[in-house]
């Protein structure tokens, strides 16, 4: 430990006296992190993967990605413009180092690391407590495993509490962002869940009750079909979810509103707004994110999905304030070519983790209720988003370890349904170019044949396995979990959402504001009963960061000199270093 806070230490002293007009000091930078990594590497085989390793790989992913923009923006050499951007870089790899450093510290060693709080960790500990109380049987003669007494009842129901107020405080941190359509569903669930806690508790405390286990274990199935139910609906709304946040990243794009900040600088509320519903799908990208990381298959895909949010992290306090101080800034062009990058990891890394027969059957949902509205009424804009989720399933099968899955098929079925899907999809988009030429039943005729192809597609990722269920619908939840409920029980209070924490960097998240005009309310509250029809659902937003102003700079054809100066690397000897690196960790993955 002490050799590796050494080279952490030598690594900061570089750092610290660098000189932006000398490029030697990143590649001696470069050269002891490799020799920190390597030592890192060794030490992490031989002790296994842990909470610290994963730490580890993130820190280090990030320094990699911001000594990157560091030599980019060395080359630049454009004056104060670039050293602000410049200077961004720099500390966060600095505010990385320190984290390493602390890890590494007799202080931090004395800490005990708290274990991985995931909502599948959690529900599955949830599950395992209830089925020591499920397995009870009269009939059944060995119960050595299921506790028979209040004292050893209350204990497990208190860890059992605890993990359930976990379980809920992620959930409505996840509502908080959730569709509008499925905010009402969620609450109902989470009521539920509530409920049955509270029943299952109570009857823990009955003691001299004459059936006293077999009311526990009724008590606890009920619980565990609770929480069965919370966990597929949220599985469902995520991948609802993930289709809007990806087709937002375009529809809120940075260049959008930089474009909408330059053309239309006295319109402050179209931008905010605008700048919200930019705020507001990174808050669902981030949100996604942590699912995603509980449901990645290794450290690799953790790490990745982990390194993209703490670069939204990071951003999330200087990209908009970088647009708004003027709409050309080279600062900002810099900013934004490394969250464009992000997005796209972040989304590549997503659909990786996606399982394929899931995101299949979420659009075919998503596409049938698309399909059934505009037979009711017509709507051209809503048959074009159609066809941009359509896309996003394109995108999907476009990467190897899914389009493996589509050859795997029974008689390789799979392939041939999807280039049929991609053939009509191709022709539905055509048809909407012509729609005005086009009679609606013709146009929706051509989108029923999509769908008829989506069908077979998803039925034929599920041969040979056991048959699933398409994603739940809203109504029967609805009808069940709301009834008798009072208005009071619609607010959650003393539950702590999942999002008050950091992903990697210390940075103050803006506070939110909702347009409502009720101000009394708690701040953890999910009002169920106040849902807008809006696109995005009812979502908390961001203050405006209007007021936040940097000093305006003109920099001719900015983002035309930074993209081919960062295509460039002849100056710098560290992209072979960096390589290594990569290299060295991709190698940890796999130990």
């Amino acid at each position: 430990m002490e050799i590796l806070r050494t080279k952490l230490e030598a690594c900061l002293l570089i750092l610290n006296r660098n000189n932006a007009a000398a490029a030697n000091w990143l590649n001696d930078l470069c050269a002891v992190l490799l020799e920190f990594a390597t030592l890192a590497h060794s030490s992490f085989c031989s002790q296994g993967q842990s909470e610290c390793s994963e730490l580890v790989c993130l820190c280090l992913s990030q320094i990699m990605i911001c000594i990157r923009q560091v030599e980019n923006t060395m080359k630049l050499e454009c004056g104060t413009t670039v050293s602000v951007s410049h200077q961004y870089f720099l500390d966060r790899i600095r505010w990385c180092l320190k984290r390493l450093m602390h890890l590494y510290s007799e202080e931090s060693s004395s800490e005990a690391v708290a274990p991985e709080r995931s909502f599948l960790k959690l529900v599955d500990g949830a599950l395992d407590c209830l089925a020591q109380f499920t397995s009870h049987s009269e009939e059944n003669t060995d119960t050595s495993n299921c506790p028979k007494t209040p004292k050893e009842v209350l204990p497990l129901s208190q860890k059992l509490r605890a993990n359930i107020d976990l379980i809920l405080g992620q959930s409505l941190g996840f509502a908080n962002v959730a569709l509008s359509q499925d905010k009402r569903a969620l609450s109902a669930l989470c009521q539920k869940v509530i409920r049955e806690c509270n029943a299952f508790q109570e009857e823990c405390k009955e003691s001299f009750s004459a059936n006293y286990l077999s009311t526990l274990k009724l008590r606890a199935m009920t619980m565990e079909q609770a929480i069965y139910q919370l966990e597929d609906f949220i599985n469902d709304a995520l991948l609802r979810l993930v289709f809007t946040c990806f087709l937002d990243f375009e529809k809120f794009s940075v260049d959008k509103i930089r474009a909408l900040l330059r053309n239309s600088p006295d319109n402050d509320d179209l931008a905010d707004e605008f700048i919200a519903d930019f705020d507001v799908n990174i808050d669902r990208a981030t949100q996604i994110g942590i699912f995603a990381i509980s449901f990645a298959p290794n450290l690799k895909m953790k790490t990745i999905m982990r390194s993209c949010l703490a670069s939204f992290e990071s951003l999330d306090t200087t990209l908009i304030p970088s647009l708004q101080a003027h709409g050309s800034d080279l600062h900002s062009d810099i900013l934004e070519q490394h969250f464009n990058e992000e997005v796209a990891k972040f989304k590549a890394a997503l659909q990786e983790i996606i399982d394929s027969r899931a995101l299949v059957g979420c659009c075919l949902e998503i596409l049938t209720s698309g399909i059934s509205a505009t037979e009711k009424l017509f709507d051209k804009q809503r048959l074009e988003d159609l066809v941009q989720i359509s896309l996003l399933l394109v995108e999907h099968f476009q990467l190897e370890v899914n389009r493996k899955g589509l050859s795997e098929t029974q008689d390789r079925l799979g392939e041939e349904y999807y280039q049929q899907f991609i053939r009509v999809l191709r022709e539905c988009k055509a048809i909407l170019m012509c729609a005005s030429q086009v009679e609606p039943q013709r146009i929706l005729k051509r989108f029923k044949i999509l769908r008829t192809i989506l069908r077979k597609l998803h039925g034929s990722l599920g041969a040979g396995k056991q048959e699933e269920e398409l994603p739940i619908p809203l109504a029967p939840l609805l009808a069940d979990d709301t009834k008798g409920v009072n208005e009071d029980e619609t607010h959650f209070t003393g539950y702590k959402t999942a999002r008050s924490g950091s992903i990697l960097y210390d940075t103050e998240r803006r506070n939110r504001v909702t347009r409502r005009t009720d101000n009394k309310l708690p701040t953890n509250t999910l009002d169920i009963k106040s849902d807008k029809a809006k696109p995005h659902g009812n979502v908390l937003r961001r203050e405006s960061l209007r007021t936040v102003m940097f000093k305006r700079q003109n920099i001719a054809e900015s983002r035309k000199l930074y993209t081919s100066m960062s295509n460039q690397s002849t100056d710098l000897q560290i992209t072979d270093i960096l390589d290594q690196l990569t290299g060295m960790s991709n190698g940890y993955f796999e130990c």
